[in-house]
């Protein structure tokens, strides 16, 4: 006998991840990036991890030096950069994998002048708001949901 499972396969076309509109910071204090979350509860039937892409512009597109509880993945689609993890910087490019530890501190810099950053982001979580940055400096931005 087979069981029915609560939690149902997602999948998303290029369509619909084009529809969905990018977030951001309300102020520049988290840094020059946008994202769109794809996967993450209560918008899809995840219990597991969250995911979406996220997009720095050429030249100054970096996202500010933070920490969060929940380890991550990032995956870079496009584009080159820096991403510094606790203080040691690693060069990315197109097809890089990159593992951050849960509470590493680390951020992200497009090193381009012609291409956008762009990655795909994976949090051990099922829902994005259960993502709380800690900014490294003073001011701690909240992300517009």
């Amino acid at each position: 006998m087979i069981e029915s499972r609560a939690v149902k396969p997602v999948v998303l076309r290029s369509r619909a991840i084009a529809a969905v509109p990018p977030e951001g910071f309300p102020d520049p204090s988290g840094g020059d990036v946008t994202w769109k979350t794809l996967l993450s509860t209560p918008k899809t039937s995840t219990d597991t991890f969250t995911s979406g892409i996220a997009k720095c512009s050429p030249g100054s597109g970096h996202l500010k030096a933070h920490r969060h509880q929940q380890a991550e993945i990032y995956y870079i689609i496009q584009g080159r950069g820096v991403v510094p993890i606790d203080g040691v910087e690693h060069q990315v490019e197109k097809g890089s994998v990159i593992f951050i530890p849960g509470d590493a501190e680390h951020g992200i810099q497009n090193t381009s002048q012609e291409e956008d950053l762009v990655w795909l982001y994976v949090f051990a979580t099922d829902a994005f708001e259960d993502v709380v940055y800690r900014f490294s400096e003073e001011k701690t931005p909240k992300a517009k949901l």
